[in-house]
């Protein structure tokens, strides 16, 4: 789901629209009622499709720091690892650089070359990526059907209109999935790109403890928290530029009990290129 959620257009474009005339307008418009939570999500899924292909554009940096903690939050262990990103049919693929500040061996070098070919000609196919950036959108409804806005309000930031919320749990909702169980215990607040639908900003922290099969399967602790930000570049495409968390949670093996975790993105390369394939792509084994 995750990114990065046209600030110089909207600037001037209210510039040209004249002082007084324009300042009614914003008026009038932050007076309109806000829109449905369901439709901007809609708006969101749809944007995304729109400008999938637009990212494909886009080579970005990624640098990931993960520390390890004790259960006095004393560093046990910290990782980095660079990376450098890009979009095949939308789908995101990263290929590592390097590793706690040393490159990658040659021999690593080549398993992370073939491990990026799989993948980049995996979702040169179309419908295999519209497969995974569907399962994707299905995951965003799911979270966000265990949740509800309240308090809504807007205001103009750098010319675009965004819409501040609380994030609760949805009372009324009978979770089935894990993504939907651990959203029924986050609140925090999130902020969105009116037009788009975008999530700009969203902020989230567990108020009590979950545990699902005994704690085997998933372990949450209250107090875990997770940010993310996203922003649009001139051409309207979003990308993530930061995602962080910390506290004690365990998905199967995947993640250490006590642990903080920050990922920027940045360096981003805007390309313009066209390709055409000659024969069927073949499949790396």
């Amino acid at each position: 789901m995750r990114v990065l959620w046209g600030i110089c257009i909207g600037s001037v474009g209210f510039a040209l629209t004249g002082g007084v005339a324009a300042a009614a307008q914003a008026a009038k418009a932050k007076d309109a009622p806000l829109p449905n939570p369901t439709e901007l999500m809609q708006r969101a899924i749809a944007n995304e499709t729109k400008v999938a292909h637009e990212r494909e554009r886009y080579e970005c940096r990624v640098n990931d720091e993960t520390t390890q903690l004790d259960s006095k939050g004393n560093v046990k262990k910290t990782e980095t690892e660079t990376k450098e990103q890009f979009f095949v049919n939308g789908v995101e693929v990263d290929r590592t650089l390097a590793k706690n500040g040393k490159d990658l061996s040659p021999d690593e070098t080549k398993k992370e070359d073939d491990k990026v070919m799989k993948r980049t000609v995996k979702y040169s196919d179309a419908a295999t990526a519209q497969k995974e950036t569907d399962k994707q959108n299905k995951q965003l409804e799911e979270v966000m059907s265990a949740m509800q806005l309240e308090n809504g309000r807007r205001e103009q930031v750098d010319g675009r209109s965004v819409l501040f919320y609380d994030i609760v749990p949805n009372p009324g909702f009978k979770a089935k999935s894990l993504n939907q169980r651990f959203a029924q215990v986050m609140q925090g607040k999130i902020s969105l790109d009116e037009e788009t639908g975008e999530p700009i900003d969203i902020n989230i922290r567990s108020t009590q403890d979950l545990k699902i099969g005994g704690g085997v399967l998933a372990n949450l602790h209250k107090g875990f928290w997770l940010h993310m930000h996203d922003h649009a570049e001139p051409d309207g495409v979003w990308l993530t530029d930061l995602a962080e968390g910390s506290g004690d949670a365990r998905a199967a093996l995947f993640f250490h009990p006590y642990f903080r975790f920050k990922e920027t993105t940045g360096g981003c390369h805007l390309y313009n290129a066209t390709a055409q394939q000659v024969g069927a792509a073949k499949l790396v084994r």
